[in-house]
């Protein structure tokens, strides 16, 4: 079969295309700091979201494998839309942390579903083998709405000068993609019950722990590998923004205008390229796999990687590097969007078709109680001794845990 042909690959790619057309993204900081947020209390946001997640993450993803995926996800759509409709109305942190812990909840509920959708379909195809591939392709997609949604969100707000109604027009994909996941074929809900036995569901969540905490050392470590990394990688891409900020003002581009339009369209057009570059990396991660005969190897470089970039960035934050500094955060996203399909195949490779749904939501449960305690503490590192000894901060912890985390040898069949 012909991936790039197959009519519901690209209902996977669409779907993520239009999840990604979140307009506000790539101005979310800034509009924070615009409220007179301080990098602390941003921080505690994302915290107070990420803490929904986690507390919804595994029971989400035992209702996605036992009551169906499709529902799960469409279910998440609501939430997301209930969200968006907050943060446009809010005047006050009291009414953005209600905004938060509506998103929360609708992460909880998409988190790990589709990629399980994916994996089950794959299977049925008798496509296993070509996991990273399809996801590499799906995750291009999905890059590609991002670069879309920066030009976008930054088109409304050089217009309209307001960063308010970028949320209400992300409202308008997600009701697309609510629609999108209604035409999956049937049996992509997964093996469902019909009726809702509370006690079995929580049975099949605690067993699924148990066999992680105490047999598959190979997907714990990986699990926390990954969780780590990411959680890394999420609460520090979006100070981008920032920085960029402080950077990007500086340079004699488009003076005529004032500096909130001058912002929207350089934030637009960088963060347009990020995505655009990462979608490529993306659709090509499957090679990394070609390239190393050990996929463990693979992600052990990349991660490497990842910490000398992310020192260099704080090294050269205000030292009118401006363009060094743009590309080292075009390669700080490449590289996580070229691990990402690598390391769910890693996991995916260890984990029963059954519990993928639940042992994702795991994976993705450690990473948010990592950005759980990290995101407020970056924050006030941010707060007190500025951007440069954040950055610093954060490579150096992820060179001190990753002799811990280091993944065990994993061939790959060629």
């Amino acid at each position: 079969m012909d991936i790039k042909k197959d009519k519901n690959i690209k209902k996977f790619g669409f779907y993520g295309l239009l999840k990604n057309l979140k307009f506000f993204e790539p101005f979310l900081y800034i509009f924070f700091l615009s409220l007179g947020f301080s990098y602390f209390q941003i921080g505690t946001l994302i915290s107070i979201r990420e803490i929904t997640k986690n507390i919804l993450e595994v029971p989400s993803g035992i209702f996605a494998d036992q009551y169906g995926r499709k529902k799960s996800l469409q279910i998440c759509f609501i939430f997301y839309i209930f969200s968006f409709i907050l943060f446009y109305l809010a005047l006050n942190y009291l009414v953005m942390i209600l905004a938060v812990i509506f998103f929360g909840i609708a992460e909880a509920f998409r988190s790990g579903t589709h990629k399980a959708i994916i994996f089950l379909y794959l299977d049925r195809k008798g496509l296993a083998d070509k996991k990273s591939e399809v996801y590499g392709r799906t995750k291009s997609y999905s890059l590609i709405g991002s670069a879309i949604s920066a030009l976008i969100g930054a088109f409304i707000v050089f217009v309209e000068s307001n960063y308010r109604l970028i949320f209400l027009f992300s409202i308008i994909p997600y009701i697309l993609d609510f629609i999108l996941i209604s035409t999956y074929p049937a049996y992509l809900d997964g093996k469902t019950n019909g009726n809702l036995d509370l006690k079995k569901f929580f049975l099949a969540g605690i067993d699924s722990l148990k066999r992680l905490l105490f047999n598959l050392q190979d997907l714990r470590k990986g699990i926390i590998n990954s969780g780590i990394y990411d959680g890394f990688f999420k609460v520090l891409k979006d100070y981008l923004q920032p920085i960029l900020k402080i950077e990007l003002i500086a340079l004699p581009l488009m003076l005529n205008y004032g500096e909130e339009k001058r912002l929207s369209v350089l934030l637009g057009l960088s963060y347009a390229v990020i995505y655009l570059l990462s979608s490529a990396a993306s659709r090509s991660a499957f090679k990394l796999k070609r390239i190393f005969v050990d996929t463990g190897k693979a992600l052990n470089i990349v991660y490497i990687l990842t910490v000398i970039i992310m020192a260099l960035i704080g090294l050269i934050i205000n030292s009118g590097f401006t363009y060094f500094i743009i590309l080292l955060f075009i390669l700080f996203y490449v590289l996580r969007s070229m691990r990402r399909p690598v390391m769910l195949d890693y996991i995916a490779n260890i984990i029963a078709e059954k519990e993928r749904a639940t042992m994702l939501s795991i994976e993705s449960q450690f990473r948010t109680v990592f950005i759980v305690v990290s995101a407020p503490i970056i924050g006030f590192i941010a707060d007190r001794w500025g951007l440069n000894i954040m950055f610093l901060t954060a490579a150096l912890v992820m060179l001190l845990l990753k002799t811990l985390i280091k993944l065990s040898i994993q061939k790959n069949s060629k």
